[in-house]
Order: structure tokens, then C-alpha cells, then sequence
């Protein structure tokens, strides 16, 4: 009778750790997708911003996402701006890559669909410039953005790269994690 007992008991932990992680999944927002530039802003006031930028979030496999940013300075509308990072899903949420992410943190309003992002400036007046982007389904046809976003892509995919930094998928996912604002609950 024992042994029933605990094959009971076991199957039941395996039911519900079943069902917990199909609700982790259920949970899970999708950030997928591209997201036009909404505002950008700094404190203290400054030309420290985008007059126009594109965030586009690919998906890589199952754990990982590219984040590629194609910009253009309000203070030098025709200098570099572009990036590109890698995140990764984690048990217990979704984390930017380690390497160069220490002066910036990410947000992800699920409700509105908005990607928020703050970077902490390495200036004497300790500039913090938040930038908001929106989800949007139009294609992307400004020519600057569209060569910046080709370059950035072109970074991310670049052979070079990975044989200096490595792979990805083996690359330090546990300093910035993106964190998810006003999201509801969901109904079992």
C-alpha cells in the first residue's frame, strides 16, 4: 500500500509541475516583432537622444533573441548609431547579454506592447537618456535606418564576431534581466 502511496504522490508532482510550467509558458509575453521609435528624452535636458530609430526583435532559436537598434542621433543626424544585442529566456525571466549592457536596463510593457530603454550616460552631468518604442506592423522605409538596420543585422551575423566573443548561445546571460511591466494575470 506504500508504494501506491507514492507512485500517487509522485504523479500528482508530476501533473502540477507539468501544469506549472505550461503556465510559465502561458506567461511568457512575446517580444517579437519591430517597434518604431516613440520618444526619446534625457535628464538632464540635452541633444543626447534619437530623432528617429527602429528596434527589430528576431527570434533565433528557442532560448535566444536578437535585438537589433538602427537610430539616428538628434545631435549628429548622419553619425554611426546602431546595436545589436542577444537575450536570453531564462527559468526565471528574459536577460540581455552581459557584455556591454552594464549602463542600460530594458522594459517590456506586454498591455501596450512598448519597449522602454534607459541608458545611464558616461558624461560630467550623469546624463540618463529613456527612450520608448512602440510595436508596429509598417515596414520599415526611411533609407538611413534601413542601410543602419542591414549594418547592424550584418554585425550580428558577422563570422568575425563569433570567432572573437564566441557563439551566442555561450556568451553570460545573468546581470540585466528585462523587466516585464503591468502584466495581468492570467486565467486558469
Amino acid at each position: 500500500m506504500t508504494t501506491l502511496s507514492i507512485l500517487r504522490t509522485a504523479a500528482t508532482l508530476a501533473a502540477l509541475t507539468f501544469s506549472l510550467g505550461a503556465s510559465a509558458q502561458a506567461l511568457t509575453p512575446n517580444l517579437v516583432g519591430d517597434y518604431n521609435l516613440a520618444s526619446s528624452s534625457t535628464v538632464p535636458a540635452s541633444t543626447w537622444g534619437y530623432s528617429k530609430g527602429r528596434i527589430a526583435i528576431r527570434q533565433l532559436d528557442d532560448k535566444h533573441l536578437l535585438i537589433v537598434l538602427s537610430c539616428e542621433w538628434k545631435r549628429e543626424p548622419k553619425a554611426v548609431c546602431g546595436d545589436y544585442f542577444h537575450a536570453q529566456w531564462r527559468d526565471d525571466g528574459l536577460y540581455l547579454q552581459d557584455m556591454n549592457t552594464f549602463a542600460m536596463r530594458l522594459y517590456f510593457d506586454p498591455a501596450s506592447h512598448k519597449l522602454t530603454i534607459i541608458s545611464r550616460g558616461a558624461d560630467a552631468r550623469a546624463s540618463v537618456r529613456h527612450d520608448v518604442f512602440a510595436a508596429t506592423t509598417a515596414p520599415l522605409t526611411d533609407t538611413a535606418l534601413v542601410r543602419r538596420m542591414k549594418r547592424e543585422q550584418g554585425n550580428a551575423d558577422s563570422k568575425e564576431n563569433r570567432r572573437v566573443f564566441g557563439p551566442y548561445n555561450k556568451w553570460d546571460y545573468k546581470e540585466n534581466r528585462i523587466e516585464f511591466q503591468h502584466q495581468a494575470p492570467v486565467q486558469p
